[in-house]
């Protein structure tokens, strides 16, 4: 039912049930508008995590409503619209934590001048003549344990053991210098920085202290800024990762697609070169039938006409090549140009 309601209030509005006296100056809101926080719509609002804190920023200017939010999120575009808040959200979020960085890197920087408590000063020449008279009477006595142990007496030995770790007590307490109260009060209070929200903290403090600062409001604030920036620009790097992916994956598909096109168009060009050349072949090969039957035709017609034509001459007496014949008058003739003549024989 909310969701039907929430989805009537998007497409009719939420005055809808309202009378014409009661729609005079009202003015609907919707989780589009201006006026309403997209941070809020889509995340959460910076303003509503530091209330009552050092960090804190103030009410937002902008509507937060619970019923505005619950009509964005069953929206049919909320999708669309979830990138443009996301990203008006990380840009204030990262102004957020550049100026807080700031801070972090003014206060390391001040940690790190903090000056070191200074070397205790030297013992006095009383103190320094005691410890001699101390370290001779330990050396003596270590000598003397030595040999005892040697000879056996182990019970002897021991008993100058004990005199030995006196003298060494005392000795540590002539070296040892008292430390000033602002000496101790140094290393008491020896401060260290939250990373996360740049708060001082002091060093090697009670388990109790930590854990409520770690709980506090400021801190759990700044770690919930800092891991949306790290998902946002996660999820800003998959993308273009994905896309980077995609164009990759259809230029791969384009050459793939120009490579068997023109695998395509050079086995058509040589199946049609193939093609000419059969035709050519084939044209030339009906030119060598069509030229051999002429000639064929040819030769038969050309001695079917020569045996006619001979024999025609052959009775209209005439020769080969169309000639009268007359045997007689070339038998006198030759006869008359012959030298020899009648009577004058050799």
């Amino acid at each position: 039912m909310d969701a039907q309601r929430a989805l009537l209030d998007e497409l009719m509005g939420a005055a809808r049930n309202l009378t014409d006296e009661e729609r005079k100056g009202y003015k609907e809101i919707k989780w589009d508008d201006k006026e309403v926080c997209a941070s809020y719509m889509v995340r959460f609002c910076p303003h509503d995590l530091f209330v009552n804190t050092r960090s804190d920023l103030g009410s937002c200017p902008r509507i937060h409503d619970q019923k505005l939010k619950e009509s964005f999120e069953n929206s049919p575009r909320h999708d669309s619209y979830v990138p443009r808040f996301e990203a008006e959200l990380a840009q204030f979020c990262e102004k957020l934590v550049a100026d807080l960085d700031r801070k972090v890197r003014r206060g390391r920087e001040r940690l790190d001048q903090e000056v070191e408590p200074p070397p205790p000063p030297p013992i006095s020449a009383e103190k320094a003549e005691q410890l001699s008279v101390l370290e001779d009477k330990i050396k003596n006595l270590l000598e003397q344990v030595e040999s005892l142990g040697e000879a056996g007496k182990v019970d002897e030995a021991e008993a100058l053991m004990r005199k030995v770790e006196i003298l060494n007590v005392e000795k540590t307490a002539l070296t040892q210098q008292p430390l000033s109260a602002a000496t101790m009060l140094t290393q008491e209070k020896k401060m260290a920085l939250c990373e996360i929200c740049g708060s001082f903290l002091v060093a090697n403090d009670a388990v109790e202290r930590t854990q409520s600062h770690i709980t506090g409001k400021q801190h759990i604030g700044y770690g919930m800024v800092r891991d949306f920036i790290s998902e946002y620009k996660a999820a800003k790097e998959k993308a273009r990762e994905e896309e980077r992916l995609a164009r990759e994956k259809d230029a791969e598909e384009r050459r793939k697609q120009r490579e068997k096109e023109n695998e395509s168009k050079s086995r058509r060009s040589i199946s049609s070169e193939r093609d000419r050349h059969r035709d050519r072949d084939r044209e030339y090969s009906r030119d060598r039938e069509r030229s051999r039957d002429w000639n064929n035709r040819g030769n038969r017609n050309d001695g079917r006409g020569m045996d006619r034509r001979r024999h025609d001459d052959y009775r209209n007496g005439r020769d080969g090549g169309g000639r009268i014949r007359n045997y007689g008058r070339e038998r006198e003739t030759s006869r008359s140009r012959s030298p020899v003549r009648h009577g004058h024989r050799r």
